[in-house]
């Protein structure tokens, strides 16, 4: 959570691993990807695009997200994505990132 939330590039990185992917799932009611990306450089840059695009409105919050340890985030106190990381018990393997506002209906935003 500290690395997302830092938008440190290299701290998000050492978290993840080369060959790392996220799949998002939009509902093609918001944006998301099109299709899967891959490559840790790839994903820390998202991270960090997001913190530096929106500064001092990110945030973020642990949870369980369909199983996996995973993290909400925030973006200007709305539930922006809910994020599930699998991992092979060193670094993550794969990101989960569920935006679909229908699906996100019943997690609380901020206050």
């Amino acid at each position: 959570m500290h690395a997302a939330r830092s938008g440190e590039r290299e701290a998000i990185k050492a978290l993840l691993a080369d060959n790392v992917q996220i799949v998002g799932d939009g509902g093609g009611k918001v944006p998301s990807f099109m299709k899967i990306l891959r490559g840790a450089h790839r994903i820390a840059n998202l991270y960090w695009a997001l913190r530096k695009k929106n500064p001092g409105q990110v945030v973020y919050r642990m949870a369980q997200v369909n199983g996996e340890p995973g993290l909400l985030r925030y973006v200007d106190g709305r539930l922006e994505s809910a994020q599930a990381f699998v991992t092979d018990g060193e670094r993550i393997v794969a990101i989960y990132a569920v935006r679909n506002p229908d699906k996100l209906a019943g997690i609380p935003w901020l206050q």
